[in-house]
């Protein structure tokens, strides 16, 4: 009787021995994968960008069959719908079904940093955005943050200075811009160059986000006798603005300079429009590199379009992150985040760029750009050429970059 016991309770062990084996390996299994989640605004105004932005993504994965390095990558989607409220209810509900190692998004401030605020409290997701406040790398961001766009600060700096290098004769200018946060912050970037290199800043003109006509500020623009008319618009009246710049002949008179230029937002404006004008981008299909080369051939053979800045900016998002996670062999932000940091020099769009470790920027080249007239086009998304570019790199203690993300404890 006390053999049968000793025998069934050897059984039992072995059984608990077996059951425990499968446990561990279910459990190394489960560590072999990792959520991915792209938080976007699929359905609102930015969607053109959003797509643009998802597809070099779901390309990157697509090419390494899903894999980064030995971890499978599962891809949850959300829509924010450009509404902070949805914006961040998708993301809790996504941290808490899927517990993703990154979350990217490309659209929004206002919701990317309501969206901040909760991976700050939640330390984690790892969170690539690419919208333009400059606070995101600054006040309002956390050591789980990175970006590669470019801050609407930095964008002004970087195109006004890399245009005013391309026309030194330059003297009076005019400014309009969104009446809100980004607006304000892109004039005070305005003001500050110009009173740096002595130009004569005549007016600022703000308008409503919803805004569908500028006739009247571009009419007060042209009787300004500006040298150059700085263009902060987005959305669509981007569009129905420069429209209006070339209907009142602004391109004659002066120098009419957009601080973007997107491939996506100029094939709805057309070069007949756009010839003649300035505009700055982060980056562009023409550029001179192997990169772009590359990434632009095989975005152009799997969706049959050229790609713009978004869809460059993922791309490039995508292959950091498989570097540090190859490199580490982990999917642990703990250990990945330093490894981002300390990433050094790498090749990317627009050449050599490196994130900056204190605010977790992208620090890369910002282009100037010229539309060119419909006869100068050698196929149809030929809208621009480069003929500048110009770098800004903040230094810890510049106003709104005060903050050492490399001190946030994780």
């Amino acid at each position: 009787m006390r053999h049968r016991v000793m025998v069934v309770g050897s059984i039992g062990m072995m059984v608990f021995a077996v059951m425990g084996l499968l446990c561990s390996s279910a459990g190394r299994a489960a560590e072999k994968e990792f959520v991915w989640a792209h938080i976007d605004d699929f359905s609102g105004p930015y969607a053109a960008s959003t797509e643009e932005n998802f597809r070099s993504m779901t390309m990157f994965l697509e090419e390494r069959g899903y894999k980064i390095g030995p971890f499978k990558v599962k891809v949850v989607t959300r829509d924010t719908e450009l509404k902070p409220a949805t914006g961040v209810r998708r993301l809790q509900e996504v941290i808490a079904e899927y517990n993703p190692l990154i979350v990217s998004s490309g659209e929004g401030s206002p919701i990317h940093i309501a969206m901040l605020d909760v991976i700050k409290k939640a330390k984690g997701p790892i969170f690539w955005t690419d919208a333009w406040d400059t606070s995101i790398t600054g006040q309002n961001g956390n050591r789980y943050s990175f970006r590669w766009d470019t801050p609407i600060s930095a964008q002004f700096e970087a195109v006004l200075n890399g245009f005013l290098k391309l026309f030194p004769e330059t003297k009076k200018g005019m400014n309009i811009q969104i009446d809100h946060a980004a607006g304000y912050d892109a004039t005070r970037t305005i003001e500050g160059v110009f009173k740096e290199r002595g130009i004569q800043l005549l007016k600022n003109q703000f308008i409503p986000p919803t805004a569908t006509d500028i006739s009247v500020f571009v009419n007060e623009a042209k009787a300004s006798g500006a040298d150059v008319y700085i263009v902060g618009l987005y959305g669509k009246i981007f569009g129905t603005g420069l429209m209006q710049c070339k209907e009142f002949g602004l391109s004659k008179t002066m120098k009419v300079l957009s601080a973007t230029g997107s491939i996506f937002t100029l094939r709805g404006v057309g070069s007949d429009i756009i010839q003649g004008m300035y505009f700055g981008d982060h980056w562009n299909h023409s550029i001179s590199n192997e990169w772009s080369r590359n990434y632009t051939e095989k975005y152009r053979k799997r969706w049959g379009v050229i790609p713009g800045a978004k869809g460059a900016a993922k791309y490039a998002e995508c292959q950091l992150m498989e570097r540090v996670i190859t490199q580490t062999g982990s999917t642990d932000p703990k250990v990945l985040i330093p490894a981002l940091e300390n990433l050094g020099e790498f090749d990317g769009p627009t050449g050599k760029e490196y994130i900056s470790p204190w605010q977790h920027q992208v620090i890369h080249d910002f282009l100037v750009l010229r539309g060119k007239a419909p006869s100068e086009k050698k196929y149809e998304d030929d809208y621009v050429e480069v003929i500048g570019k110009y770098r800004v790199s903040p230094k810890q203690g510049d106003k709104g970059f005060e903050f050492d993300r490399t001190k946030d404890p994780l």
